[in-house]
């Protein structure tokens, strides 16, 4: 299947999944793509998603234009158009945390079907009979 690049793409062939719960289970997914973490300072617990590219310079609510994020960094970055050079000027700049941001951007890390494997706690519904 690869990436679930916006929301509404989770409710594809899943009925019992509202327009709700697909959108909480998108940013779910997002917000735990990087170990729970905000992805720029690596320190702080991810509250918010920011996005790469923000929404008043023409952003999209896409995956590849989302990351996790603390507050603090969010903030921080406001709505600067290049996210890279705010990084850069930061103290908590890693090398490492920037080749994983840029490889989540380019749809190069996770499969949604991983993530799906660790978080299905949906019911199944068994047609038999029981032999209870």
């Amino acid at each position: 299947m690869g990436h679930a690049e916006c929301w509404s793409e989770l409710m594809f062939d899943l009925q019992c999944l509202t327009k709700g719960n697909a959108k909480r289970q998108f940013r779910n997914f997002i917000k735990y793509s990087f170990g729970g973490l905000c992805a720029y300072c690596r320190n702080n617990r991810a509250t918010t998603i920011d996005h790469i590219k923000p929404r008043c310079k023409g952003g999209s609510n896409l995956r590849s234009n989302l990351v996790p994020a603390c507050v603090d960094c969010n903030h921080s970055k406001g709505s600067e158009i290049n996210w890279l050079e705010w990084y850069q000027r930061q103290e908590f700049y890693s090398k490492v945390a920037q080749e994983c941001i840029e490889e989540w951007i380019t749809n190069s890390r996770y499969d949604i079907e991983d993530y799906e494997e660790r978080i299905d706690n949906r019911t199944e519904v068994c047609l038999t009979a029981s032999t209870i």
